[in-house]
Parts: structure tokens; sequence; C-alpha cells
């Protein structure tokens, strides 16, 4: 290997013949060491026999003493801590980001160029310009064409390109307020592939949906999708080839899709999918015709469909290390705590997605979500590695909050001021885990005669001493120490503090971290050969019992808006 030494076990083996999927195994492990900028591999011929060669670039990284952005521009925020590793790699990739980002806000004439100007030995600024260009607003957007007897409602999923009513028009006085969207190229795709899998969900399965092209040269674009919806089709029969063998989907009133029962068992599919620690799994519906038949109200010849849901799954992996990148203040020991996961176990990223809301619960880091979440499945094993990329907090902070409503209503009128403690100590002592602050909280009655224990005062100056609600340390988390208190009013807060992380779990729905489910539509022509290919998205259903748990979880924050902690 030319440009850097290695200690990764190759799966190309000297005395082997060449197999090019093995080369191509080694290409990505030596990728994902995260050592390599650039990774060449060459076969060479010598003689009767082929020399192997792999040509890489070391990574060159710095630490960055300061990020600008030139101009400053706002909506963008570049969080990256002071004395962070980055390469020239990385400087790209966050360029990219910020283009992306500005693109989907309307400018799709940005420029962005991103740079590491070198200050000291090992130390380098990143240097972040920008150029916006002309902000294009889509002004209107229009559907035409053939939309079918059951389009009606295709312009309530234009979520991307439609504008935003914020207060409604009074006829003939005042057209309201409404919020553009900003104009952009994934915008208009995303809306377009959410009018196909709407009319999917209602049976046209050769819908055809083309945006026309926009006039850019104006500060306002005007969008038109032109639809066919093509015939809609009764359903004959609906099987599901699934991991339990075939099984038979109901159909709907009519003959008419079963979109949420179709939905509702491909979801049951992913979860046992998930739970058995896959995490490659595809669905696709095939479609085809059958031979016409007379519809039972009389009205004459239909097109029918037998319809086949088939599903993949990719290999089980169980979970080998979990790492954490990015904590500076917080150890390993107290975050692994708030995980539903662990090494040895199947990876299911259901819990992974409640790890992940776990610790954001916490309020110790920046939102996560799973692209933070890096996964390596290195070749020929189980075993996935986890790397859970973090972003602390700034350790100082203050707000100023208060009710929507009166205060008599929705809680205190409350400022504070105040700052995280230095990284010492250790487990339940780990003083990172707490906040000093100094607050003022004015209520609408004494305080005392709200929650017996606290003072029996309106205004209430206090510094607290606060641990959060910390998942995995229920107990030996969400406590306050503050003299001005007194020692019932910190019990009473914790018995409250307690009180709400129980009651606010039992109304979590399962529904809050399932994803949406694309699955592939596919249609063949009579003849076989012309395959028309969409996706179908699948949302997961709220039920009423979802709805139940929503407003009982409204009413409990009600419930404890008054406590001061």
């Amino acid at each position: 290997m030319f440009g850097g030494e290695s200690s990764v076990p190759f799966e190309t083996k000297t005395g082997q013949p060449l197999d090019r999927v093995k080369l191509r195994n080694d290409v990505r492990t030596l990728w994902r060491s995260g050592r390599f900028s650039d990774i060449r591999a060459e076969s060479v011929e010598d003689g009767d026999s082929v020399r192997v060669v792999f040509r890489v670039q070391p990574k060159y990284s710095v630490r960055v003493r300061k990020v600008e952005v030139k101009p400053p521009t706002p909506g963008i925020d570049i969080q990256l801590p002071a004395e962070s590793e980055i390469d020239p790699l990385g400087a790209q990739q966050i360029g990219a980001s910020v283009r992306k980002q500005l693109e989907g806000s309307g400018f799709p004439f940005v420029k962005v160029e991103a740079n590491l100007i070198p200050v000291s030995t090992g130390h380098a600024d990143l240097e972040v310009k920008i150029d916006q260009g002309k902000r294009i607003d889509i002004d209107r957007v229009t559907l035409t064409g053939d939309l079918g007897a059951h389009g009606g409602g295709a312009r309530k999923v234009l979520k991307w390109t439609s504008s935003k009513t914020m207060l409604p028009g009074i006829p003939g006085i005042w057209k309201g307020w409404h919020i553009l969207p900003g104009y952009s190229e994934s915008a208009v795709q995303y809306d377009a592939a959410n009018l196909r899998s709407f009319f999917y969900t209602r049976g046209y399965f050769d819908v055809d949906v083309k945006p026309e092209p926009v006039d850019l040269t104006t500060g306002k674009a005007r969008l038109e999708y032109k639809v066919q919806s093509g015939p809609r089709f009764a359903i004959r029969q609906f099987n599901l080839i699934g991991t339990s063998g075939d099984r038979s989907i109901p159909i709907a009133s009519g003959d008419a899709f079963p979109m949420r029962e179709a939905c509702n068992a491909l979801f049951d599919e992913r979860r046992k999918a998930e739970q058995a620690g896959i995490l490659d799994f595809t669905a696709k519906i095939e479609v085809r015709d059958v031979p016409d038949a007379p519809s039972s109200a009389g009205a004459g010849p239909r097109k029918w469909a037998d319809l086949t849901a088939t599903i993949e799954r990719g290999p089980a992996y169980r979970i080998g290390r979990i790492e954490f990148r990015g904590n500076h203040s917080f150890s390993d020991r107290t975050i692994r705590r708030t995980l539903l996961l662990d090494e040895g176990e199947p990876l299911d990223e259901m819990l992974l997605r409640k790890s992940l809301s776990r610790l954001n619960s916490t309020g110790l880091f920046e939102e996560l979500s799973q692209s933070n979440v890096v996964v390596n499945t290195p070749p020929g094993s189980n075993k996935a590695d986890l790397t859970i990329q973090l972003r602390e907090r700034k350790m100082r902070h203050w707000y100023l909050s208060g009710p929507a409503g009166p205060l008599s209503v929705g809680g205190p009128l409350q400022f504070a001021i105040g700052s995280r403690l230095p990284p010492w100590g250790r487990q339940i002592l780990e003083l990172s885990t707490y906040t000093v602050s100094m607050n003022l909280m004015l209520f609408a009655k004494p305080l005392g005669s709200i929650l017996p224990g606290f003072p029996d005062k309106r205004f209430v100056p206090a510094l607290l001493i606060q641990r959060p609600s910390l998942p995995g340390q229920r107990l030996f988390s969400g406590f306050v120490i503050s003299p001005q208190m007194g020692w019932k009013g910190m019990l009473t807060g914790y018995g409250l503090s307690q009180a709400r992380g129980l009651v606010g779990g039992l109304f979590e729905s399962p529904r809050a971290y399932t994803p949406a489910l694309a699955v592939t539509i596919s249609h063949a022509g009579p003849s076989g050969s012309d395959v028309r290919e969409g996706t179908l998205y699948c949302e997961p259903e709220k039920t009423k019992l979802d709805w139940v748990r929503q407003i009982s979880g409204i009413a409990t924050k009600l419930m404890f808006s008054f406590s001061p902690f």
C-alpha cells in the first residue's frame, strides 16, 4: 500500500485468485477507517500473477480555531465547537450542506465556498463564503390534466411547494396572510412524488405526474403539475408474501385498493425485521392486469388487477461496539445509561430512535436524529459498530419564559441565568450534569397556596442547583437544591419531577417512533415489457388511542405547569 501504513485485515490474500468483490470490500474497509481522503486500487500484471496496489492519501486534519460565515447569513449557524478536528474534505462537506440548505430555502443560484485558512501549526479557521444570488418564491401552484374521479384532494399533499396560510382572508376585503415557499428543484420533485403516492393510494396505478419547466428570470415562480391519472383499478385479490408465508389482505369495499390494511401489514413486517436486527428492509407491490369484468353496478367494463406485496430483508446484525464522539464534559457511562440498546443485542432501529429521544430529553446535547449515528458493518461479520456523534449545548444560558395565556392558567413568569458546573466527579456526583442558576419567578397566586410546602409568596427569587431528569438514573436525578424553598419545598419538587417523568412516559405512542415506509409500486403493461415504477408512502395510522394519548399528554403538561422546576 502506497501513501500510508495499514493494519487493516484485507480479504484479498497473496496466492489467491483475484476476486473483484473482495477487492471492493477492501477499499470500503479502508474508507470506513476514516484515515484516508483518497483511495485507489490498481492491479498490475507481473508475469503469470497480478500485483494489487492500494494507493491512499492520508487525511490531513487540523483543529478549528473559529468559524466565519461571510457575509453573515440568516439561518446559517455552523455548530462546530472550537478545537474540533477537520480536514479539507470535511470543510467541503460543510460547504455542500450550507449550499443545500440555501437552495432548499429558495436560492437556486447560490454559490458556497468553504476553505481552511491556516493560523498556526495544526490550527486553522474555517471560512465559508456565501453568494446567495436571487431568491425565488413560489407564487402559485396549479394541477392540470385529468385528475380522475377521486383526485379532488390532491392539492392537500403538496407539502413543499404550497403556501402556508397564517391568517385566513376576508372575502372582498383582505386576501389574508400567506407565507410563500422558496423555490427549489428538490421541493418540486418531492411534491411530484407526493402526488404520485396520493393517486396510488386511490388505485390509479398508471398515473403520470410531470412538473412543467419553471421561469426563474423573475422573483416569483409559477408551478404547474400535469397529471394524467389513467384508469382506476378495481382489486380482485391482494396477497402478501411475508416472513411467515403467504397471506391475503382483505379488499376494501367497492373493490378499492386497501391502502390502510396494506400499510399496516407492511409496518408489521418491518417491525419484525427491526426486532431481528435487520437494517435493510424494502417493500414492493406488483400490479398485474386481469381481464376486464363488468362492475356490479352495471356501469360497463372496469380495469381489474391482482396485487402481490413482497419484501426483501438484508442480513441481521448484533451490536458490536457503541462509541460516543463529542462528549467532552459528560462521561460515556452517563450517556450509555440513557440507551435502550446494549452491546451484543440485536440492532433494533426502533430502540435506537427511542434512545436518541431519551438523549434529547436530557437537554445536554443539541438535537439528535439517526443522521448523527454512524453504523459500521464490516464485511463478513454479523456485528454492527455504532458511533453516536454528539454536540454539547453551551455551558451558560439565560431565558425569559412565561405562559401563552394568563398566569392563573399557564404557570409563572420566570427569568433565569445560569451555567453548568465543571466536569468533575463521577456517577451521581458528576457535576457537569448539574446546573446552577439564579431565578426570578412571578406567580398569579402565592406559591404556597398552589403547592403545599413552598414559600407563601407570589414573587420568589431563588438560587437553584438542579440535576435534570436523566433516563436510566430516574431516582438519582430530577431534583433541586435551593435554600429559599426549604426542605418541604425541595421534597415536593422532587416528587413532582418523578411524577411528571412517570406519567409522561405512559402517554408515549409507538407512532412517534415509526417513520414513513416507502413502498415501490411496479406495474407492467399488457406485454410485460413496459414496466412503470413509482413510490407509495405509507404513514403510520393515528388511532383513537393516539388521540387519547395526545390529549392526556397536553393535560399532564398543564397540570404540572405550576411547578417552578
